[in-house]
């Protein structure tokens, strides 16, 4: 509702509106609230959650969804995440693929679009300083500093601690550094703090408004007693033997960050794409829109392995650049990077 669905939340809650760039345009979406307990979803067993069961439930889900509706079995199928499905969406595709190689599914999984993906513990961490640091957020004596004292693994001193605490970042939006805030008067109203056309830093309130109507529940057929009380049991580390793994499978890979984000930014995957160890097969350059805007950046790799920055948009990337991530997602449905030349000359 706030990013690539075919509707979002107006600011009075209570109504929607079309958006003219959701996904929908171009393939037929689910969206799976996963792991059981977020959102509205729910577990009839009170089970720990974790990487690994997540994975097999949300095939379970896939599984009877197909049974439910057999006129979409042997279509081409993707998925595609953000933030932490830098693991959800790699290991459902994982266990669709080894299922495959025997013979146990028909599924036709071709390929996963996972944009700012959360990848790496280490290297997320290291990335969002360097970020920070890149862009003018904080000193080069603390990044000096920061880089000194911090290795980026799994112990690290007192000395390094003191150093990542040792600066302030103000009242600043981390999932995009250069967006306005959402503020909220002394009578309760919303508004934004400055104008980003086409954002509302807002909009997540109005969402909460919209779902927590009686009236828009009822229409959902949803419980309103679901609690999400996660208890994690199991992730790695870093998912880059995984995607080394679907790309040795043949499956296409393409990840994609939006190139305000600080929560999990673009320097860090660098990090990880780089641990892949790829030859580059189409080194970067710019990609553009339709009406002649370069939308960010592109490289692919052996295998088909493919990175893209969208310029200009936060974590949520099609929550601040809707028409660029809807021309990003149609060029990795097609298997083919965005254009690389605009259609306007000087």
């Amino acid at each position: 509702m706030a990013e690539l669905g075919p509707f979002r939340v107006n600011p009075d809650g209570k109504t929607l509106s079309r958006n003219r760039h959701a996904w929908n345009n171009v393939a037929n979406v689910i969206f799976l609230e996963s792991p059981a307990g977020v959102g509205f979803s729910y577990s009839n067993a009170s089970v720990e959650s974790g990487d690994s069961g997540t994975a097999v439930d949300a095939y379970l889900f896939l599984l009877n969804w197909l049974e439910r509706f057999p006129e979409y079995k042997g279509r081409d199928f993707y998925i595609a995440g953000e933030s932490y499905s830098g693991h959800y969406v790699p290991q459902l595709a994982t266990v669709i693929v080894a299922l495959a190689e025997f013979g146990l599914t028909d599924m036709n999984l071709k390929g996963i679009f996972v944009g700012n993906p959360y990848l790496d513990d280490y290297m997320n961490t290291k990335g969002s300083y360097e970020f920070l640091w890149n862009h003018g957020v904080i000193s080069d004596e603390v990044w000096g500093n920061i880089s000194e004292h911090c290795s980026f693994g799994r112990v690290e001193g007192t000395a390094c601690g003191q150093a990542k605490k040792s600066f302030k970042i103000g009242d600043i939006d981390r999932y995009n550094i250069y967006a306005p805030v959402c503020i909220e008067s002394p009578d309760g109203s919303l508004h934004s703090s400055s104008y980003l056309p086409g954002y509302d830093p807002c909009i997540g309130a109005y969402i909460d408004a919209y779902f927590n109507s009686p009236k828009v529940q009822k229409a959902m057929h949803v419980r309103t007693n679901t609690k999400c009380n996660l208890h994690w049991t199991d992730a790695p580390v870093s998912m880059v033997p995984t995607l080394a793994w679907l790309v040795d499978n043949g499956l296409r890979v393409w990840l994609y960050s939006g190139d305000m984000d600080d929560v999990c930014p673009i320097t860090a995957t660098r990090y990880s794409v780089k641990d892949l160890n790829l030859a580059i097969t189409k080194p970067w350059r710019p990609w553009y829109t339709p009406d002649s805007e370069v939308g960010g950046y592109a490289q692919q790799y052996e295998g088909g392995f493919t990175f893209a920055s969208v310029r200009g948009a936060g974590h949520m990337v099609p929550s601040f650049q809707p028409k660029r991530s809807l021309v990003l997602f149609y060029s990795f449905m097609k298997g083919v990077l965005p254009p690389a030349v605009s259609v306007w000359s000087p």
